[in-house]
């Protein structure tokens, strides 16, 4: 069979690309080329067909709620109180403040599921706090790029929905496999935010009091409960990750209405409207990946891309090492969501073939595309951290390096060590 249609497929997919056309629009227009020219006279309808298949999986409603509840979390006022219980909890404590942001960065990433959303929304928040507190506002300004980049690893997670929708893979095992990594990348980023601030005799935001603990607290509960509810009841089986993710709607609104009485109908309309066009970015970006794995089906560039793999690597560790720099390579120029679908049907059969378990594989695959995106110089957490610190790319990137190689070890380490993603999928009923 003819190599001709699959040259002209990606030859128009970089032209296009290249032009500017988006990219959910350059892979759809390069894939349906290729395939006219595979067959002449080939039905539009059938592309579109095929494109339908695609986007109409029950899972994928998930992205849509986990992008709406996130968005409420924001403007509902449940974001400004887990900053204020942070920074009571650690502000006591020797570069308490910058602890504070990773961890509410954390905590904002397990509501969010969003890296580049966690990145502007703590950054906005606290980096005028940093400053003020005579941070440098370099690594003030790295700061939420690295903690952010927890908001795809630590569940909910759209980019695992992605994963598990592409696969066939166990969602809820998925969002689980998460917990663990994105703790221990959060602890370690912690720890070294700590060092930091010995170092640079940085002084203590404030005093601790059990006082303002108690009352920040109080404020709190309410965000600090619906992580606990809604990984919860992923676990025990309550309910799907999808169901999930409508609960976490309901669970945000009735918190930001008549909790802390700061949504209204006009900001609900809003966030509603930019959460449907978000969704509908990322299920366009689906189906035209769908079409794009239907010609690469056609021509069995799957099982030609594992051939030619297997003759330069020999064995698991040597694949695991040489998908982790390729995804973190990758992370860093393209779309989480567009390299899963591109990249997982490729490496997913080889994968298994080594003994991978397709859960790990999915926690492997979505921690360095994370990584990649705090990863100088195109991470898209660098970019989103300019206009909420002002600070340029060049200064943003020289303070996040500490922080991605810690990321970077933690990406090997999870790798190698399966135990520290399997764990609670292995507990789950």
């Amino acid at each position: 069979m003819t190599t001709t249609p699959i040259i002209i497929l990606l030859a128009l997919f970089f032209i296009t690309l290249l032009l500017g056309v988006p990219f959910s629009w350059s892979l759809l227009f390069s894939c349906t080329v290729a395939l006219c020219f595979i067959f002449p006279g080939m039905p539009i309808l059938t592309i579109v067909q095929k494109m339908y298949n695609g986007g109409a999986k029950y899972t994928l409603l998930a992205i849509f709620f986990f992008m709406l509840a996130g968005a409420i979390m924001q403007h509902g006022g449940i974001s400004s109180r887990l900053v204020m219980f942070a920074k009571a909890l650690l502000g006591h404590i020797s570069g308490g403040l910058s602890i504070a942001v990773i961890a509410v960065c954390m905590m904002f990433a397990a509501l969010s599921g969003s890296s580049i959303a966690t990145t502007a929304a703590i950054g906005g928040m606290l980096f005028p706090e940093l400053v003020k507190e005579k941070y440098p506002e370099g690594y003030s300004a790295a700061l939420p790029v690295a903690g952010g980049t927890l908001g795809i690893v630590i569940p909910p997670s759209i980019v695992f929905v992605v994963y598990g929708a592409a696969t066939g893979t166990s969602i809820s095992k998925l969002l689980i496999s998460g917990v663990i990594p994105g703790v221990l990348a959060g602890i370690l980023m912690c720890i070294y935010a700590w060092f930091y601030a010995r170092k640079h005799n940085i002084p203590k935001s404030n005093s601790f009091s059990w006082q303002i603990l108690a009352k920040t607290t109080l404020h709190a509960i309410w965000a600090l409960l619906m992580p606990i509810i809604i990984l919860g009841g992923i676990y025990t089986g309550i309910f799907t990750p999808t169901e999930s993710a409508a609960v976490a709607v309901v669970y945000g609104l009735f918190v930001a209405v008549f909790i802390h009485k700061e949504m209204n109908m006009k900001k609900l309309i809003r966030i509603a409207i930019d959460s449907v066009k978000g969704t509908a970015n990322i299920l366009l970006l689906i189906m035209a990946a769908t079409v794009f794995g239907y010609v690469l089906t056609i021509y069995q560039v799957p099982v030609l891309f594992t051939n030619m793999m297997k003759t330069f690597i020999t064995g698991k560790i040597s694949f695991i090492f040489f998908l982790n720099i390729l995804l973190i390579i990758l992370g860093m120029l393209m779309d989480s969501g567009a390299i899963i679908l591109i990249i997982a049907p490729l490496v997913y059969p080889m994968a298994i073939s080594f003994g991978i378990d397709p859960v790990h594989l999915g926690c492997m695959i979505v921690f360095n595309l994370a990584v990649g995106q705090a990863t100088p110089p195109f991470g898209n957490c660098l970019f989103a951290a300019i206009p909420a610190t002002k600070q340029d790319i060049m200064t943003i990137a020289k303070n996040t390096m500490p922080f991605v190689v810690i990321l970077f070890f933690t990406v090997f380490l999870i790798s190698y060590v399966p135990d520290f993603a399997m764990f609670l999928p292995n507990m789950m009923k």
